[in-house]
């Protein structure tokens, strides 16, 4: 199996709302919907979380098939 190293990235939500043009509280409902990946907790007990770069990517070409269309 070949990974993109970058995909493994982890990005916290300043860069995530930037990547994705949307709001926290908006991420953080489609989360909750199921709609976006969830994050993760980057150190076990901690408060810091975050997602895979690769996910968000992923999610984000998903969208794009879809021609922004949710069903």
């Amino acid at each position: 199996m070949v990974v993109n190293v970058n995909s493994l990235r982890v990005i916290r939500m300043a860069e995530l709302t930037e990547k994705v043009s949307l709001q926290p509280s908006t991420i953080y409902a489609m989360v909750q919907a199921g709609d976006f990946p969830a994050p993760f907790k980057i150190a076990p007990g901690g408060r810091a979380a975050g997602w895979l770069l690769g996910d968000v990517e992923g999610w984000l070409l998903s969208r794009a098939e879809q021609g922004g269309n949710h069903d």
